[in-house]
Formats: structure tokens, C-alpha cells, sequence
């Protein structure tokens, strides 16, 4: 079976967790060394860097400070992120850092132009993966180029204390993540993933960066998780999936969650699996 969505109806890509807003509240803090600690011991000040799916840049600006005097470009394809992006690098002062808009499938740059490039939950979201390493793996300089890859393993994701419904709110964020064409499992198979796609050697790594045990983060994650479903229901309505449209079900769900994020021993976590490849 195939690692990644291969549904035969083409489907249009659709990033899940949405916009710049709730982009801001849920992955707006992440820094390069919590998340990508795996990646930066292979970074060298002097380097060029292309991050894929850079979002609002937060780790993004922290990799230009490890590659200063080396330059690092950012892409993205949600305009109002970049904005973001870009005034946190006016307000930090990096000036080694640029953010443009650009698809991972199409990059605008020519072969062998960056010495390390790197996606961050951006594959699990793709129709395609092996096209976007592909593509990643061309801009790569030969042999010494470096990739680091990420994403969410939902094999992992999990409320608790668990309950019935709670188990269906993880269900329901998995079929949607999947109706948007993503495959919310591929991460566990990056290591064979980069070697389909012509990297000579790899490396797995894990990453446990995500997890929420405070009152105030447990609501602040029920929050998000609620906005995002209502947000993609509303917006890409599945009316021949009965558990998309049974609005009973899903507003138990949404109490439910809500309701976990209040009790004062709630916790979640998810991981997230890595992997680095080297051209």
C-alpha cells in the first residue's frame, strides 16, 4: 500500500489547518531549535537555505541566523502568511532572508542553487510528495546538498482522557485532512520516500515538539482544533460523506473537544517523524 493519498479522483490540494490567523495561534511560536534540532546540526554559517512551505517564517528566520552570511529563501503560496513572514523580518532585523511566492512542484530556481533545504509540515498536505522531493532534490547542489523533512504522524495524535467522541474528533481531523488530498500517516516512510526520489543516504529521526499539558494550552489547542473544523466544513462541504455532513455528530464532537480542553488534567500530543537525506 502506498504510503501517500493515491485516490484516483484528483484532488484539489488544500492546506487543512488553514490561514494566517490560524496559523498565528497554533504554529506561530515554533522555533528552529525545538523543532528542527535534527536539521541544524548539518547547517554551516555561509550556507544558502530554501524552506518549503515556510509559513509565517518562524523557523525560517531562526535558520538565517544560522547560516548568516549565507541567505535563506522562504516560499509559500498563502500571500497573507508571507506578509507575516516578512514584517517578523523587518521587526527582527534579519536581513539575510527573503520570502517569495512559489509551489514546492514548480521552484523558480535553477539546478543545484542551495546547499540545505527543508519542509516542515508541509508533504503531509501534498497530493504528491515524491514530485515535491524530486523537485526539492533538484535545486540541491551535488553531492554535499542536504534536506531535512517533517510532518505529523496521526498514528500518534491522541486526547486524554479519552473518550468515545473524543476518538471520533481525531477520526474526523484525519478524513478531512485526507479529503484535502494529504495523507496524514506518509511521515513514517520518509526515509524510503527520499530514496525513491534519488537521495543517496538518509537518516530517521522523531520529533516530540508538539504536546499540550497546561489549562491554558489544552484550551488554547481545543480552540484551534475547533476553529479548523468548522472552518473546513463550512468552506469544502463533502455532501456524499455522511460523516461530513452529519452536523449532530460533529457539534457533539465540538463539545466534546471543548469540553476536554477545560479539565484540569487533559493532556495531548502528537509526533512527528523526520528524516534527513543528503545528495
Amino acid at each position: 500500500m502506498s504510503p501517500y493519498n493515491t485516490s484516483t479522483t484528483k484532488k484539489e490540494e488544500f492546506y487543512t489547518i488553514g490561514n494566517a490567523n490560524d496559523q498565528s495561534k497554533y504554529l506561530g511560536q515554533r522555533t528552529a531549535i525545538e523543532w528542527v534540532g535534527f536539521f541544524i546540526p548539518h547547517l554551516i554559517s555561509g550556507m544558502n537555505l530554501l524552506d518549503c512551505g515556510c509559513g509565517l517564517g518562524s523557523i525560517t528566520l531562526d535558520l538565517a541566523r544560522i547560516v548568516f552570511p549565507g541567505h535563506v529563501i522562504g516560499i509559500d503560496l498563502d500571500d497573507d502568511q508571507l506578509d507575516f513572514a516578512r514584517s517578523e523580518a523587518d521587526r527582527r532585523g534579519v536581513k539575510n532572508v527573503r520570502f517569495e511566492k512559489a509551489s514546492v512542484y514548480k521552484l523558480p530556481f535553477a539546478d543545484s542553487s542551495f546547499d540545505a533545504a527543508l519542509a516542515h509540515t508541509l508533504l503531509m498536505h501534498l497530493n504528491d510528495p515524491p514530485k515535491a522531493l524530486k523537485e526539492m532534490r533538484r535545486i540541491l547542489k551535488k553531492p554535499r546538498g542536504v534536506i531535512g523533512i517533517f510532518d505529523d504522524d496521526f498514528g500518534s495524535f491522541f486526547f486524554s482522557p479519552s473518550t468515545p467522541l473524543l476518538e471520533k474528533a481525531t477520526k474526523l481531523l484525519i478524513k478531512i485532512i485526507e479529503m484535502n488530498g494529504g495523507s496524514p500517516f506518509y511521515s513514517r516512510n520518509l526515509r524510503h520516500l527520499l530514496l525513491e526520489a534519488g537521495f543517496t543516504k538518509t537518516e530517521g529521526h522523531a520529533v516530540a515538539a508538539e504536546y499540550y499539558g497546561t489549562l491554558e494550552e489544552t484550551k488554547r489547542f481545543a480552540d484551534t482544533y475547533v476553529r479548523v473544523i468548522l472552518r473546513q466544513l463550512s468552506n469544502r462541504p463533502v455532501k456524499s460523506d455522511s460523516k461530513l455532513t452529519d452536523h449532530k455528530l460533529i457539534d457533539e464532537i465540538i463539545t466534546e473537544v471543548r469540553s476536554w480542553g477545560d479539565r484540569p488534567d487533559a493532556f495531548h500530543a502528537v509526533m512527528y517523524c523526520a528524516a534527513l537525506g543528503w545528495t
